[in-house]
């Protein structure tokens, strides 16, 4: 067995058992700092067999006898006197360290992960070594190819990052990623998500609400350009122009009602019956294809022209007002389709109000005209602005697509970046790859981009239309539907995929989850987001069995609500929870000894140093109960792409032919940055042109990156630039509407 050539920092003292042990530091090491390093220490067994205790320095305590509160000489020292009695000379440093992984060699020179108790108490006396890199990478040589995302906290050593995928006998699981602004949330997640393009049979369905993985904006490296640069396909699809919903008529009008599209109608602030009336009305009329085909030449209102889709829905609500399902009011009624139609004449040709009784001329003058008056372009683009940006989320086409339809061309003329992909048909690719091709990735992009949307083909409508346009796309009550919808699909999806005996093997990671799945209050939280909350807490408790998981992505651990965080098994906890209600709820999975240890962390902003508390089994080499395991995320992705080539490089061996064009293959330098925006929405990938010095770390990734045969380097400016060019999308079988 290797001595793994570590020099001693202390010594078993009393009093030690199988799962705590108090260490006696000697003096050499009184100066170093242990605070959160691991420690080892080995019992020999009179087999031959030999165990390896492994464990945190959680607290450091002086001790002195001469200097206790009820010592006589405590108020010498204090005044200057006496001071023989003080220093390191006079002290003893204690430390009471809690086993947290064992791992056991049987004789034959193999370690095999064993628990996290030692099968007897070691002896008094027993050396205690600070763990190396050698003896990391000798107890956990078994780990093929293994991923890293950072070194143990106070060290330089590397342990694998062992999170498995959900293929294995104990299923999926859900789990979160918890920090403050400035933690380092974003970065530590996006190694997380690299390391799982290991697991090529794991797709991943990423709900993407400000666009940040789909644009890069604030990650270490472009996600796509690195899955795409290991032979996987990424899905991209933008609500605002390559992402259609699943056929929802309720949804729609609903979406309308809560973007103010019928109090612009002059129905009242509190008229939520008569709305919800009118909603089942034009409900029926999106329902009837006849009189669709007749008005809008097609019987099905996705595939309709926006301007022409309202200006038949605002013509059926017209005729039904006065029969008074609605507003049982006649002057309600008239106020609402004076809205819809101002100039109206009867029989002779005399100006009549919408009761038909006979209206002087100049009163009309004055007032504004209706959407459907032949001078009303203004009040109809003004309706147009939010319909046409929520009808677009169905259409099949995407803003170019839309556009050129609108200039004659037919639909044999359109390329793949002309239209939209299907929720349905997206996800359900990710649920069911192809044989022999690893699982597609799909980013969701909720964010409100609708600079290509073409709103207003007029253009005379109020001056910020757009605007609001964008601001309606962007509201959290809207994205909340729209979010409830893309859950259902998936639910739906899995439902089928699973009913067929397809064994799932999919990650859904919500980013901003305090958003969607945070405590209900009825008092300060909409119906739209209470019900998108209690959804995500049944689907927690419920699509496990599919083989989903869900992944959150949040600032605070009370940003969940109750349900949801009873059903979290991983944790990756970063700087920033502070305060008594987060400690709180990270009580009742971490130990005191290590919530201690996670509040004495600097903030990273001071030190450039980005701690985590990984929590759960499973998680890294070390991770063999339920006490946390105490990293540094990687500060540079260059370093990050040394100490995981070995697998990168395999896998673009075994995935060559899938490679983007341009990519020769062969040895990955340097990370893709981030992607360009283009109408086909990542249409290319560059390379980052200026490479930071690899700092920090850099002992621990060459020792690593030798130890696995890789070159003792650190990383340098790279040799050539490489374009990475995404592959066009291919057409989903549609949905079952």
């Amino acid at each position: 067995m290797s001595q793994f050539g570590a020099d001693r920092i202390a010594v078993v003292g009393s009093p030690s058992d199988c799962t705590s042990v108090v260490l006696n530091l000697q003096r050499d090491a009184y100066g170093k700092p242990l605070l959160g390093t691991m420690v080892m220490l080995r019992n020999q067994y009179t087999d031959g067999s030999c165990e390896l205790g492994l464990g945190t320095v959680t607290g450091i305590q002086t001790v002195n006898p001469h200097l206790a509160p009820t010592s006589p000489l405590a108020p010498h020292v204090a005044s200057g006197q006496s001071l023989e009695c003080a220093g390191d000379d006079n002290d003893t440093r204690s430390v009471t360290v809690k086993i947290e992984a064992v791992f056991r060699d049987d004789g034959g020179g193999n370690w095999t992960r064993y628990g996290t108790t030692l099968s007897t108490s070691p002896a008094t006396g027993t050396t205690v070594q600070v763990l190396t890199q050698e003896a990391a990478d000798e107890i956990m040589a078994s780990d093929r190819a293994p991923a890293y995302i950072g070194p143990l906290r106070g060290s330089d050593v590397l342990v694998p990052f062992t999170l498995p995928d959900f293929s294995g006998p104990s299923g999926s699981v859900h789990g979160a990623t918890l920090g403050a602004t400035g933690s380092g949330k974003s970065n530590l997640h996006s190694y997380v998500l690299a390391n799982d393009l290991r697991w090529t049979g794991k797709g991943h369905v990423i709900l993407d609400p400000q666009g940040q993985f789909v644009n890069g904006f604030g990650l270490p490296f472009s996600l796509i350009g690195l899955a795409e640069a290991c032979g996987r396909t990424v899905h991209a699809a933008r609500l605002s122009q390559s992402l259609r919903l699943r056929k929802d008529a309720p949804l729609f009008l609903l979406l309308l009602a809560e973007a103010g599209w019928f109090r612009s109608l002059a129905f009242g602030s509190g008229a939520d019956e008569q709305v919800a009336a009118a909603r089942s009305a034009l409900e029926s009329a999106l329902r009837d294809t006849k009189a669709l085909e007749s008005a809008c030449q097609t019987g099905d209102w996705t595939l309709a022209a926006p301007d022409a889709l309202m200006r038949y829905l605002l013509s059926y609500l017209d005729d039904i007002l006065p029969a008074g399902t609605i507003y049982a009011g006649r002057e309600q009624q008239e106020r609402v389709r004076r809205t819809i139609r101002l100039r109206r004449t009867n029989a002779e040709g005399i100006p009549v109000g919408p009761d038909g009784e006979p209206i002087d001329p100049t009163l009309l003058d004055k007032l504004p005209a209706g959407a459907l008056d032949e001078d009303g372009d203004r009040t109809f683009a003004r309706l147009l602005a939010p319909f046409a940006a929520l009808h677009s989320l169905w259409s099949p086409y995407s803003p170019s697509g839309a556009a050129k339809i609108a200039a004659g061309a037919k639909d044999t003329d359109l390329g793949p970046e002309d239209r939209r992909r299907d929720a349905w048909g997206l996800m359900r690719e990710v649920m069911s790859p192809k044989p022999g091709e690893p699982a597609p990735w799909l980013i969701l992009d909720l964010s409100a981009d609708l600079s290509r949307m073409h709103l207003s083909s007029a253009g005379d409508g109020d001056d910020d239309a757009v605007g609001d346009a964008i601001r309606l796309l962007d509201s959290d009550d809207v994205k909340a539907r729209i979010i409830r919808q893309l859950l259902t699909t998936l639910e739906l999806v899995g439902q089928q995929e699973f009913s067929r005996g397809t064994p799932l093997n999919v990650q859904v990671d919500i980013d901003e989850a305090h958003r969607w799945g945070g405590p209900i209050d009825p008092r300060n939280s909409s119906e739209a987001r209470i019900a998108l909350s209690n959804q995500l807490a049944r689907m927690h408790r419920e699509v496990r069995k599919y083989g989903i998981g869900f992944w959150s992505i949040l600032q605070t651990a009370t940003g969940l609500q109750d349900e949801i965080w009873k059903q979290l098994t991983r944790l990756f906890v970063g700087y920033g929870l502070l305060d008594a209600a987060e400690l709180s709820r990270l009580g009742n999975r971490i130990p005191d000894a290590h919530l201690q240890l996670y509040r004495s962390s600097p903030p990273p902003a001071a030190t450039g140093r980005y701690p985590w508390m990984l929590v759960g089994g499973g998680v890294t080499g070390l991770s063999l109960g339920s006490n946390p395991v105490s990293i540094e995320a990687f500060n540079d992705p260059d370093q990050w792409l040394l100490a995981n080539q070995e697998w990168i490089t395999d896998l673009r061996r075994q995935f060559s032919h899938r490679l983007p064009e341009g990519d020769t293959g062969g040895k990955l330098r340097a990370l893709p940055g981030r992607p360009s925006l283009s109408d086909a929405s990542m249409a290319q990938h560059v390379e980052r042109q200026q490479r930071a010095d690899a700092r920090g770390n850099a002992d621990a990734v060459r020792s690593v990156a030798a130890k696995r045969g890789q070159p003792a380097e650190v990383p340098g400016a790279p040799k050539s630039a490489s374009a990475w060019a995404s592959k066009d999308f291919e057409l989903d079988d549609p949905p079952p509407f």
